[in-house]
């Protein structure tokens, strides 16, 4: 080897072990974001604190039921890109059935147009009762005043707010 080469190629290799040594690790990359969180929800609102029983007018709201509903149409129209508000109305058992069919369908439409007035688009809002056909409570073997306390929580009003 020539003599030139030498110093030459001894200099060359400090510079590549000290590059080497000298090099911090590649940073770690950034964990992924946390996804958003969902913005649909749903909301379930008392038929009894809403309503007197067997009616269906928003008219005589208590204070705590128009706040609940005000409440409600502020968080749907603090969602983002709604595409859909279904308004469910369920009735107890007590009665005919198609009557129950009727107060429910009705109930459904006093949320919906409380929450149309509220500001929420009329075309994203849908409003339906489906009777007494999704009990939450069975109440077997009571009467009169117990089964109408007993019966409450399936007089109810529920909305599904659906976003992407």
């Amino acid at each position: 080897m020539h003599r030139c080469t030498k110093p030459l190629l001894a200099a060359f290799a400090t510079a590549c072990l000290a590059t080497a040594c000298s090099t911090t690790p590649a940073p770690a990359p950034a964990p992924d974001p946390a996804p958003p969180a969902p913005a649909s929800f749903e909301h379930t609102l008392s038929g009894d604190a809403l309503f007197a029983f067997g009616k269906a007018s928003v008219a005589n709201l208590s204070d705590a039921g128009r706040a609940e509903l005000d409440a409600l149409a502020a968080r749907v129209l603090a969602t983002p890109g709604i595409d859909m508000v279904h308004v469910i109305g369920h009735s107890d058992r007590i009665g005919r059935d198609a009557a129950n069919v009727e107060l429910s369908r009705k109930r459904a439409a006093a949320v919906r147009d409380h929450l149309v007035a509220a500001g929420v688009p009329e075309d994203k809002v849908t409003a339906v009762g489906r009777g007494s056909v999704e009990p939450v409570a069975t109440c077997e073997g009571e009467r009169g005043q117990a089964l109408i306390d007993c019966l409450a929580p399936n007089r109810r009003v529920e909305v599904r707010v659906v976003a992407p």
